[in-house]
C-alpha cells in the first residue's frame, strides 16, 4: 500500500487510495504484475495517466483484467495515434461502463476486419 501513496511511485492522496481500493483492486494488490501494470498506466513513457485518472480508470472490472495478456496492449492501441488516438481523459471515460470485459476481444475483431 506504501507504493500507492509514495510520491516516488504512484503518488495517490489518502482520498484517492480509498477510492482506488474499490472494484476488486484490494484483492489484486499482491498479484504478480498488478502494481507494475498500474505503474505503466502512470508512466509518462507509457500511458501517462494522472493519479486522478488512474483512480477513475480502475472502475468496472479493470482490476480483474489489468494483468491479462493483451489488455494493456489494447489500452495502448486506444491511445496510439496510429490506431484510435484517444486522449488520456477519453481513455479513462471510455473504460468505465464495462468496456474492460470486452476490450481485447473487440480489438482482435477490428484487426481481423482491417
Amino acid at each position: 500500500v506504501r507504493a500507492l501513496r509514495s510520491p516516488d511511485d504512484l503518488g495517490l492522496s489518502s482520498k484517492q487510495v480509498v477510492t482506488f481500493m474499490c472494484g476488486g483492486v484490494a484483492a489484486r494488490l499482491t498479484d504478480a504484475g498488478f502494481l507494475e501494470a498500474v505503474r505503466a498506466l502512470r508512466s509518462p513513457d507509457d500511458l501517462g495517466l494522472s493519479s486522478e485518472q488512474v483512480v477513475t480508470f480502475m472502475c468496472d472490472g479493470v482490476a480483474a483484467r489489468l494483468t491479462d495478456a493483451g489488455f494493456l496492449e489494447a489500452v495502448r492501441a486506444l491511445r496510439s495515434p496510429d490506431d484510435l488516438g484517444l486522449s488520456s481523459e477519453q481513455v479513462v471515460t471510455f473504460m468505465c461502463g464495462g468496456v474492460a470485459a470486452r476490450l481485447t476481444e473487440h480489438c482482435a475483431r477490428l484487426t481481423t476486419l482491417a
